[in-house]
Formats: structure tokens, C-alpha cells, sequence
């Protein structure tokens, strides 16, 4: 491998193609000449300050991608480091001195959950493939004397860099960002024989330094490997208990809403959610690499008023740390709403209340009244005293129930009930009304 990287390196007017599918769905071929990796490490020697120090290049990375290529072989390569060609697997790999680690944040992620400390501290470790989460980040540090994280793409090279999870990343001196759109930017880089390009990434631009913000593209990038949304969001709907769904990036994990159908409703009533997402995980990972792990099931996924996907609506529903109720039904209406619901089997609001007789504890029934007040109204009702609150029966795991809610002058009249009788009810104060941009 390094014989041939030799070559391609001491030729003038050598070219490399490499394969991608890059942050949109179709595969593309990617030519970089030997100027443009000459140009690319020698930007990168400058920016990182490495020195000229007997250091050892190691790698947890392949030179089938781009970043391995590049780091791993010709950037040592051109400045006289020594390389270690084999791979390195695990932390106990780790054994060589003055080493510089070539490595992906998902590697790092598996030593910091386990509490790894390699048998020698790496010197440096350079990072990239997907964000490097700041937990993981200052783990890192904990190991090594410096940690460098990669921002960039097969298509631009190397974009920028930085050394600190609260600092921005600063740009390479080849890259200039000309466009920085909602759902793109356009870059200039001199690392690549084609340019401007565009990549499917949001990022923020001041002066010569950025804010990663998120990929927008169809194809997600999750523990470095790239998944398609809309082939698992159809994989899911086939299934035959799913309506609608949505797959996204949320918090460096991959994520899914799931709209359910009739099917879907029936089988989490007589089922739990656990064994529903174990049945879609189990037929996903026949053709995916990795499923979805963190999941909320609804019947319907927020959207804007345009029609489009709300996915801040979305991403709040994920921040909450109660289980979702299943909404079977819902009505709304200007002054009045209903929502036909079931509180599931296994809801991590159980827990607790009570062993052996789990019941929906009282608290729990105030913040789902609330909550779907602003779902319908646009009302919120957080703060202040509740009212003429009265508990005269006990919910039960997968009971369906009513909510009925209905405003007031003096705030929200809400109960809880079904056909036979009432469980609660009470008066939700009204302290903000707000309206939508």
C-alpha cells in the first residue's frame, strides 16, 4: 500500500477516483489529482502544527475512505512520519509511542462507554466521519495530549478543524465557503480537480470559521455509515401497522416517528411498545447495517402549516422523558378538543406507582392535559394554580380513555373518562396565549 501511494504521489500529473454517495442519494465518483492532495496536507501540516517530532501514524480507519487515505498514508507520507500499516481493531491495540491516532468518533464513543484507557496514550488523536459529541470529545482529552476534530467530505477534502468542543471550527486555508444556504452550501475548495461544490450540510459562517448545524440531504450519516431515509422509511410502512414515518439524526443516534395505523393501533393496545419496536427492528435489520434507536409512535407526525414536516415539533417530542400516550383518535376544534388515548404497558410513567398494580399517577394525567391543550389550542397552561382538580377513579395500563378539554374564560376545563365513568378532572390555568410565525 505504501509502495503505491509512493508512486502516485512522486508522479506529476497523477489522478485518484474515489467512490461516494456523498450527502444526496446517488453515487458519485470523485477525482482528486496529486496537486490536489499535495495542496490538501500541506494546508493540513500548517493548520495542525504537528512538528517534526518522531511521531507514529495509527489507525483505526481503512484507506477506502477518503479521511484514512489522506490522514493515515499521504499526509505522513509527504512530511517523513513513520506509518504503521496495520489496523488498529481495538483500544488495546494502541501500544505505540509519540503515536497520532487516525480514528472515528464512533470508536472513541465505544471506549468512553466502557471506560477504556489504552495501553499507551495516543499523542494526538485527529477524528472525523460524524460529529464528535462533546462527552466524548473531553474523553478524549482525557487520553491523548491533544484531540483534533475533522469536518469535511470525499468531494471537498479537509473543510475545517478544531481542538475544543466549545470552539467553532476554523476553515482550512484551501476552502472558501460562497454560499451557505437553508438545505445546502456551496464551497470552493482547491482539494478536489471539480469545484465549486455542493454538499447537502447547514452550517453557520463567521469570518473564516463555522458552526456544523445538521445534514439535510436524504442520506443520514450515523456511526459513519450512511443510511438512506427514504429506503427505511418505506421499509417500516411496509410492514403493514405503519401509515407514515420520518428518520432523522437526533443527537448523533438514529431516529424515527412512526405514524401508526389501525394495525399498528391494535397490536400496541394488545401488545406494548417494547415488543412493537422489536418486531420493525428485527425486519429492518435484514437490509440495514443499523436501525433506528430511539422511536415514538403517534397518529399523527407534526407539520407545518405549509404541509411540510415540523421537525422542531418532532425533536421536542423526543426531548420529553415521559412515554408518549397512544392517541387512538383526535378531534379538535376551536373551543373544544377530544383525544381517544391509551396509556401503554411498560410506559416508564408506571414505574413506581405501583408494584404489582401499576396505576397513571395523578401528575402525569395534569402534564398530558396540558400538553394536548397547546396541541390543540396553541394554549399554554403550564404555570399557576389547577383548580377544582378531582381524582375519582384510577387509570389502568392500556385503558382506553377519553380527554376531553374545553376553554373557558376563567382557563381549560379538562377530564378524563370513557363511557361507563369519570376518572379526573380539573380547570388548567390559561397564563400565555401565543400565536404561530
Amino acid at each position: 500500500m505504501i509502495e503505491k501511494i509512493s508512486d502516485f504521489i512522486n508522479s506529476k500529473d497523477g489522478v485518484l477516483t474515489f467512490r461516494t454517495g456523498g450527502t444526496t442519494l446517488n453515487e458519485k465518483f470523485v477525482e482528486k489529482s496529486v496537486q490536489n492532495m499535495k495542496e490538501e496536507c500541506r494546508d493540513i501540516y500548517e493548520a495542525l502544527n504537528l512538528g517534526n517530532d518522531d511521531l507514529v501514524f495509527i489507525s483505526t480507519t481503512t484507506p477506502k475512505h477518503i479521511f484514512g487515505y489522506t490522514y493515515h498514508y499521504i499526509f505522513p507520507l509527504l512530511y517523513g512520519y513513520r506509518i504503521i500499516e496495520e489496523r488498529i481493531n481495538y483500544p488495546e491495540d494502541i501500544k505505540f509511542e509519540n503515536a497520532v491516532l487516525i480514528t472515528t468518533p464512533s470508536f472513541l464513543e465505544s471506549m468512553r462507554k466502557y471506560n477504556e484507557t489504552p495501553p499507551v496514550k495516543p499523542k494526538v488523536i485527529i477524528a472525523a466521519g460524524a460529529e464528535l459529541q462533546e462527552k466524548t470529545f473531553k474523553y478524549a482529552q482525557t487520553i491523548s495530549e491533544r484531540v483534533i476534530e475533522i469536518y469535511g467530505s470525499t468531494e471537498t477534502g479537509t473543510i475545517a478543524y478544531r481542538e475544543n468542543p466549545e470552539d467553532k471550527m476554523k476553515l482550512l486555508n484551501g476552502i472558501k465557503i460562497l454560499e451557505a444556504g437553508e438545505n445546502y452550501t456551496k464551497i470552493d475548495t482547491k482539494y478536489s480537480v471539480k469545484s465549486p461544490i455542493i454538499i447537502e450540510d447547514r452550517i453557520k459562517l463567521s469570518g473564516r470559521e463555522i458552526e456544523f448545524g445538521s445534514r439535510c440531504g436524504q442520506v443520514l450519516k450515523i456511526q459513519e455509515k450512511r443510511i438512506v431515509s427514504s429506503d427505511m422509511e418505506r421499509e417500516i410502512i411496509n410492514s403493514g401497522f405503519v401509515r407514515a414515518c420520518r428518520c432523522f439524526e437526533y443527537k448523533g443516534k438514529l431516529a424515527v416517528i412512526v405514524e401508526v395505523n389501525k394495525n399498528g393501533i391494535n397490536y400496541l393496545i394488545s401488545n406494548d411498545k417494547l415488543s412493537f419496536t422489536k418486531l420493525l427492528k428485527e425486519k429492518l435489520r435484514r437490509k440495514f447495517e443499523i436501525v433506528p434507536q430511539k422511536w415514538k409512535f403517534t397518529d399523527e407526525i407534526p407539520t407545518k402549516e405549509n404541509g411540510k414536516t415540523d421537525r422542531g415539533a418532532i425533536e421536542d417530542l423526543f426531548k420529553l422523558n415521559l412515554s408518549l400516550p397512544l392517541v387512538i383518535e383526535r378531534e379538535c376544534k376551536r373551543d373544544c378538543a377530544s383525544f381517544k388515548l391509551c396509556f401503554l404497558n411498560n410506559s416508564n410513567f408506571f414505574k413506581g406507582h405501583f408494584d404489582g398494580f401499576p396505576i397513571l399517577p395523578g401528575v402525569v394525567q395534569l402534564f398530558w392535559a396540558a400538553y394536548f391543550t397547546k396541541v390543540a389550542f396553541k394554549l399554554d397552561c403550564n404555570a399557576g394554580q389547577i383548580r377544582k382538580i378531582k381524582f375519582s377513579n384510577i387509570i389502568r395500563p392500556a385503558v382506553i380513555v377519553d380527554l376531553n378539554i374545553e376553554k373557558l374564560p376563567n382557563g381549560i376545563n379538562y377530564t378524563y373518562s370513557d363511557e361507563h365513568k369519570t376518572y379526573s378532572s380539573g380547570l388548567l390555568p390559561l397564563k400565555n396565549i401565543y400565536e404561530e410565525e
